[in-house]
């Protein structure tokens, strides 16, 4: 990933903030908690305090504007050490519908809020088994909100759910509400990755609690943060995998086995010498992805699957290679292996997985 100097440095910082304040042991420890903490509020508060929230908001908007390479590239930190925060749900996919799908009032309201950390809010889109971000069963009816909302990150602990839904008038849109309003059930778990999501149950949600989101292009919106985000992701995963590449490495280069290390086999060296391939073709796709979005490319849509199906691929590639390369120490709770591997599988069916990508991508090429 090409950086400019303000970019690179600001990479360093979080690089080295996530190596001490972050440490995948910390995530951990969230185990033994309640399934509604999904993460330590004191490492958001810390995350805030270095500008995290406002990396691509715009500077009308007292943002930073960094550009989202630069949002890219702290993905990518996070994901090294498996970083549990509100950095997706919140900044990535909640802000950025609000700046896409909002009026000017109404950013003006609730954006400063999320941007300082008194607030975080998250999305609530998907509802069937498998990811589809045009089957939204949701819906405005006789002047309430009903419907049943799947894996909404980080529920149990934000502040305003944006939940897309169908309106009174047949178009998407985007309804802003308080998880405490009356009519809203929220189930919170913890995943198998040790990250946290939930369901959502809209049992007649008045819409006297209901702010709807009213720019001028809703359904335009929607999907441009759907690829925001789905970008945002790809990125993150990069950044598992690469850590994941490089503890294989290092565990293959101090390991013996039949008094030689295992790095010397070659059939060993070939299989990590895939991996690499496999993880440089990946991070091209993201970085053209990103580099998309910093430019306004019209086909931000093709992009944006594109790297998250290459992502998919790569990410599950290495998890699972690292794993064999272990041995059965790859599984144990000694090691960190097995939980990259439980977060490359979740992160798969996050945002679409490698099929979905495949098919929305030759649809838009025109196949």
């Amino acid at each position: 990933m090409i950086l400019n100097e303000e970019q690179a440095m600001l990479r360093e910082t979080v690089a080295q903030f996530f190596a001490e304040k972050a440490p995948i042991s910390q995530l951990r420890s969230l185990a033994g908690g309640s399934n509604q903490q999904g993460y330590d509020p004191q490492l958001w508060s810390e995350m805030v305090e270095l500008g995290l929230p406002g990396i691509t908001v715009p500077e009308v908007h007292d943002g930073l504007e960094f550009g989202w390479m630069g949002l890219g590239a702290i993905a990518q930190e996070a994901g090294r050490c498996l970083v549990a925060s509100p950095l997706l749900s919140s900044v990535v996919l909640a802000q950025n519908l609000l700046l896409n799908c909002g009026s000017d009032e109404q950013i003006a309201a609730y954006l400063p809020s999320l941007i300082s950390g008194e607030a975080t809010a998250t999305v609530a889109l998907e509802e069937g088994r498998f990811f589809s971000a045009d089957a939204i069963a949701t819906s405005e009816a006789s002047g309430a909100l009903k419907g049943h909302k799947t894996r909404v990150l980080d529920v149990g602990q934000c502040s305003h759910i944006f939940c897309v839904a169908e309106r009174a008038s047949g178009d998407r849109g985007v309804a802003m509400f308080a998880p405490s309003a009356e009519g809203v059930a929220i189930g919170s778990r913890r995943t198998m990755d040790l990250h946290s999501a939930g369901s959502i149950q809209l049992d007649g949600v008045s819409t006297a609690d209901v702010v709807w989101l009213a720019g001028d292009d809703v359904e335009g919106g929607i999907q441009r943060t759907i690829d925001q985000s789905t970008i945002v992701l790809a990125a993150e995963m990069m950044g598992s995998a690469r850590e994941v590449l490089e503890r294989t490495v290092a565990y293959l280069s101090e390991r013996e086995q039949f008094d030689v290390k295992l790095g010397t086999f070659q059939a060993l060296q070939h299989r990590c010498a895939h991996m690499y391939c496999e993880l440089e073709l990946a991070e091209s796709a993201v970085s053209a992805a990103l580099t998309g979005l910093d430019n306004d490319a019209p086909n931000v849509s093709v992009l944006a699957s594109s790297a998250k199906a290459l992502a998919n691929d790569c990410f599950t590639l290495i998890s699972s290679e690292a794993v064999q390369l272990h041995g059965g120490m790859g599984v144990t709770e000694e090691m960190d292996i097995g939980l990259f591997l439980k977060r490359s599988r979740v992160c798969n069916q996050l945002l679409g997985s490698s099929s979905y990508h495949r098919d929305r991508y030759a649809r838009l090429n025109g196949f």
